[in-house]
């Protein structure tokens, strides 16, 4: 059996501009990001975040991680197969597995191009306080002339060195740093299964996550190398729920460096060793870090018909109707429509059929209409946000400095939807930068058309 760094090594060789390298995630550990994504992902998932379950969950998979591959396939194997017979799923097996795959490195160029079309995708959704700038290099027309059409040219990547018009708006990255897999090697519903528990918890929906702007003055749309690397934060993987309703959470981290002026195309750049430099260099000392929490579930047909009677008589997600208690001091609403899913699915190469296939939500999934992305959710509240920026001194891609949010009901294609934020706190807010610079809290969620919260979130920003 070929070992997991070789297997590493040739996908190196063989496709440098998407590749695994054999850093295991296991490399996650405590301090090894300025943020506490960890805690909040724990928070987010429902359970608390202590020394006590770091040092329990340790110990627990010691035994596993001395086992050879091939015995923790098999392991893995048996578990799966005895699962189907109303056997607990021993979670164990799969961390372990899970922690055994290598780091994911994706590298893009940040060129204007994608930014510039998300931005066009949105114009019609988004107030213009709330948009992500002007459109660059394009000529202004006055509010009471008729848009111009010469508004949406491509801009050029050309900017002067730390233009902040050319900064990539915060939330613009989710189109940027694609899935780069042949179709062939992606799941069936089209999803990553880098990310994947795999069979039987097939079914995946996005939680939510964290974001922690570190220096987003580096990510310049100027056609400059960048890279995105992954990593499965495993020791914080749970899994909640009885058979057949069971729920693995799991966390992706990606770190992002923008200038990778260390990568050129020569052959001895791009041998599988200089790119593991490349890549530990940008994990250590990351312009932008992000967490995305992820939920895997069994397919609706893998669950007897008695459990499924007994799950049918709970109420679904949206229809636990949850109203904020506050008013939102700004607010936006508007309807997504399935041309906006697919060209949001198209800029951040989605192919997640809950996004694109209408047969496949309701007879499949159990949803009336198309599912509208999670991500997409995170680019709207953030553009929220942005809207309150009023210091003419930070620049709109430097305004928002770290933001956390949940999922928490779906969000339907062809339904009004209402974005809202309103301040909570300012001064302070708990990370280490705010001690020498004033910062602000704002809340900041997501309703559907009967005023029920879907999304929520909390965002530190600069005064």
């Amino acid at each position: 059996m070929q070992s997991i760094r070789s297997l590493a090594a040739r996908r190196l060789r063989s496709s440098p501009s998407s590749c695994f390298t054999a850093t295991p995630a296991s490399a996650l550990g405590p301090g090894s990001a300025r943020f506490p994504m960890a805690i909040f992902a724990a928070q987010l998932r429902g359970i608390k975040a202590s020394s006590k379950l770091q040092q329990e969950s340790t110990a627990d998979t010691i035994e596993y991680s001395k086992l050879s591959d091939e015995d923790l396939n098999e392991g893995l194997q048996r578990e799966t197969s005895e699962s189907g017979a109303r056997k607990p799923f021993n979670v164990e097996y799969l961390r372990e597995s899970m922690a055994r795959r290598p780091h994911r490195a994706t590298y893009d160029f940040l060129s204007p191009g994608h930014s510039h079309l998300l931005n066009i995708a949105l114009w019609d959704a988004l107030p213009l306080e709330a948009r992500a700038g002007n459109i660059p290099d394009s000529p202004q027309s006055s509010a009471s002339e008729e848009t111009s059409i010469s508004q949406f040219f491509m801009p050029s990547a050309s900017a002067p060195a730390n233009n902040s018009d050319h900064e990539l708006p915060s939330g613009h990255h989710l189109v940027y740093f694609p899935l780069q897999r042949p179709i062939s090697l992606l799941e069936p519903d089209g999803t990553d299964p880098a990310q994947s528990p795999g069979v039987p918890f097939v079914r995946r929906m996005w939680a939510g996550g964290a974001l922690d702007f570190r220096r987003p003055q580096n990510m310049q749309l100027n056609g400059a190398r960048a890279v995105c690397v992954e990593r499965l934060d495993t020791p914080n993987m749970v899994m909640r729920g009885g058979w057949g309703r069971e729920k693995i959470f799991v966390d992706v981290v990606r770190r992002y460096g923008a200038n990778v002026a260390d990568l050129d195309p020569s052959p001895s750049m791009t041998a599988p060793e200089k790119l593991l430099a490349l890549e530990n260099k940008v994990w250590d000392d990351a312009d932008f870090e992000e967490r995305r929490t992820l939920v895997f579930m069994r397919a609706k047909d893998d669950v007897p018909e008695e459990d499924a009677a007994e799950a049918a008589k709970k109420p679904k997600a949206e229809e636990r109707i949850i109203k904020s208690p506050r008013e939102p001091e700004y607010s936006f609403s508007f309807t997504p429509t399935p041309t906006l899913l697919f060209q949001f699915s198209a800029l951040s190469y989605n192919a997640h059929a809950i996004h694109l296939d209408l047969n496949y939500c309701r007879n499949v999934e159990g949803h009336r209409d198309l599912l509208v992305h999670g991500p997409l959710t995170l680019v709207l509240m953030l553009s929220a946000i942005r809207s309150r920026n009023t210091n003419s001194q930070v620049s709109p891609g430097r305004f928002i400095r770290m933001f956390e949010y949940r999922n928490i009901a779906p969000l339907y294609a062809n339904e009004e939807l209402r974005v809202c934020v309103r301040r909570n706190v300012q001064g302070r807010a708990g990370d280490e930068r705010s001690v020498s610079e004033p910062s602000a809290r704002w809340d900041v969620w997501v309703e559907n058309n009967r005023g029920g919260i879907c999304a929520r979130g909390t965002a530190v920003t600069h005064v």
